[in-house]
């Protein structure tokens, strides 16, 4: 693809995957921190299954806490794979309601996890310390996260 039409497509996107030889890495965007974290969930549930088969049918409360915005990302994200591995749950939208360095409260609206309704995509592990990176760049946020497959 050329590099202009990247360019364009990487400013109007939220989340793109990047070359990686073993694991997938996204990088994301956000014009707040909240959306940035939003923004990283919709990425990771979209390496599991096309989100827009999933069906707002239940919504789960989180919370957490985390030494920094680093490992809250992180833990975000694997707390995210911890409710599809133990109950199945996915979410299609996801809202922070709050959120500093050490603490994130948020929803996440979906449903179940179901084979005959949602194309399984690619199994991730869990999200990674890797090349994690949070910074903010031209009037955004940005993020780099690496998974594990």
């Amino acid at each position: 693809m050329p590099e202009k039409e990247d360019s364009w497509t990487r400013r109007k996107s939220k989340y793109w995957q990047l070359p990686h030889t073993a694991d997938l890495v996204w990088r994301i965007r956000g014009d707040s921190l909240k959306e940035l974290f939003e923004n990283a969930a919709a990425a990771l549930v979209s390496t599991l299954t096309d989100r827009r088969t999933l069906r707002l049918r239940e919504t789960r409360e989180i919370t957490l806490e985390a030494p920094d915005r680093e490992a809250l990302l992180v833990d975000w994200l694997n707390h995210l794979l911890y409710l599809f591995d133990i109950d199945g749950f996915l979410g299609r939208q996801f809202r922070v309601l709050s959120l500093t360095p050490e603490r994130l409260k948020a929803q996440a609206r979906g449903e179940i996890f179901d084979p005959t309704r949602h194309p399984e995509k690619t199994g991730v592990k869990a999200a990674t310390y890797h090349h994690l990176e949070i910074k903010p760049q031209d009037h955004e946020w940005q993020a780099t996260v690496v998974l594990d497959l």
